[in-house]
């Protein structure tokens, strides 16, 4: 699992998955639970420690690793059936039309813009801002644009905890919406304050819902 959040997709492009894509947050959590798998059958809420809520142990550590990418601010979740490697190669076959996949021309049109970014509009209609990047070979960093189609504005606890819910609850067949359970992640995972209830139409109840129906991309390895 290592390295995957940043390099699913080839250079030059930087993609941060875990933090941009929903199909690819979905394959991140079946993999989680294919590959952490404790011992015996530990179903309720104590199993969270061996799982996902318990940050002293292996599954917890990785899983709040992980976590740590996605930040503390608002970010543009994609939601459509592009793929992260489908996504990086329209744009990078949009920057070779207009000879602009070199590094040298590709920041230069980057610094003409008054913006300090471009935008780029794919074939499922979903928009994509460009940047410079600032990891070595990975001059092309990207992401989805904001208030876009196929996009949708969620808050990084929001994700983080949707995140770490699902990882335990998929692997014991327990209710995603069970408060215990989620506040269970959030204090002792996420060092997050507790929610008095959960919405199934909005904020993390939407975010539980939008992970749980989405089909997992299969570039996560």
């Amino acid at each position: 699992m290592n390295n995957q959040i940043f390099n699913s997709v080839s250079e030059p492009v930087l993609f941060n998955s875990l933090k941009h894509h929903a199909g690819y947050v979905a394959e991140f959590i079946r993999r989680f639970c294919d590959n952490f798998m404790p011992a015996g059958n530990m179903p309720g809420l104590t199993g969270i420690n061996e799982c996902s809520g318990n940050p002293e142990t292996e599954a917890g550590k990785f899983l709040s690793d992980k976590l740590i990418i996605i930040g503390k601010s608002q970010m543009d979740l994609y939601t459509g059936r592009l793929c992260p490697v489908q996504i990086a190669e329209e744009i990078k076959e949009y920057l070779k039309a207009k000879d602009l996949l070199n590094k040298g021309k590709y920041l230069g049109w980057i610094r003409q813009a008054q913006s300090s970014f471009m935008e780029i509009k794919l074939t499922d209609n979903s928009i994509w801002v460009l940047l410079p990047g600032k990891i070595d070979g990975r001059y092309v960093h990207i992401h989805p644009g904001r208030h876009s189609p196929l996009t949708i504005r969620v808050r990084s606890e929001t994700l983080k905890t949707a995140i770490a819910v699902l990882c335990y609850c998929n692997r014991y067949n327990n209710d995603h919406y069970d408060l215990d359970v989620i506040n269970r992640a959030r204090t002792r995972l996420l060092g997050l304050s507790p929610v008095k209830e959960v919405n199934h139409k909005r904020g993390l109840g939407r975010m539980i819902e939008i992970l749980t129906t989405i089909p997992p991309c299969g570039e996560f390895k």
